[in-house]
């Protein structure tokens, strides 16, 4: 039994009531499911989209959107696509984004040209990862490659085995289908968190407007 972006592997705790995919009827795991309570291990596909919930406090991922760029027994590694790099950074004419808080100094290339596969891994349709960024980022100083189509990060978000499988248990993370749109849309921060909740549909919008703890209310 599986969603989009989803496979089950092995044994672990349910994930939390709150993960739902974008193709699915609702919340999956919906309550009242047999299976509810059941033992599972879920690994995400590359591309999947990680959404903080409101109740993130950890400053280092509070209102971010976290794209999967792979997830294995081993663990888990991503990179944050809607934070500034504090100091207007930029290389080659792009802004340089904070990835994660783990591996400053090294430097992830996000584009959408099939035309540099040789030098990239597909992470999921529409999105390639450059293993070399030289020869893309020389074809955007040239003229041939428009920066809407491509990201720079610095840094990267990491989890150690089964990390991510115990924050999404403890409902950190809300779960959604690969969104080109968002991963290549305008870098708003919190308004691109906000936004991916709305694709998510009215149920997930809505917690956008819950304070990051209740107590606050």
């Amino acid at each position: 039994m599986g969603g989009a972006g989803l496979k089950i592997i092995g044994v672990l705790e349910a994930p939390h009531p709150f993960f739902f995919c974008c193709r699915c009827t609702g919340w999956y795991p919906s309550p009242g499911r047999a299976w509810r309570g059941s033992a599972v291990m879920i690994f995400l596909d590359p591309g999947t989209l990680l959404i903080a919930s409101p109740g993130m406090l950890d400053p280092n991922f509070m209102h971010t959107v976290a794209m999967v760029g792979h997830h294995d027994g081993e663990g888990a590694q991503g990179l944050v696509i809607n934070r500034h790099k504090p100091g207007g950074m930029s290389l080659a004419g792009l802004e340089i984004q904070e990835g994660g808080p783990v591996g400053i100094g090294q430097h992830q290339l996000l584009h959408a040209s099939e035309d540099f596969a040789h030098c990239s891994t597909l992470v999921v349709d529409g999105i390639w990862m450059a293993q070399e960024p030289g020869p893309v980022l020389e074809a955007l100083e040239s003229g041939h490659l428009s920066a809407d189509s491509m990201r720079l990060f610095e840094g990267y978000s990491g989890w150690g085995a089964g990390q991510l499988e115990v924050e999404l248990r403890e409902k950190a993370w809300l779960v959604c289908e690969p969104a080109p749109q968002l991963v290549f849309g305008e870098l708003r921060a919190a308004a691109t968190w906000r936004e991916a909740l709305r694709l998510m549909g009215p149920a997930a919008e809505g917690l956008a407007h819950l304070p990051p703890d209740i107590s606050w209310n």
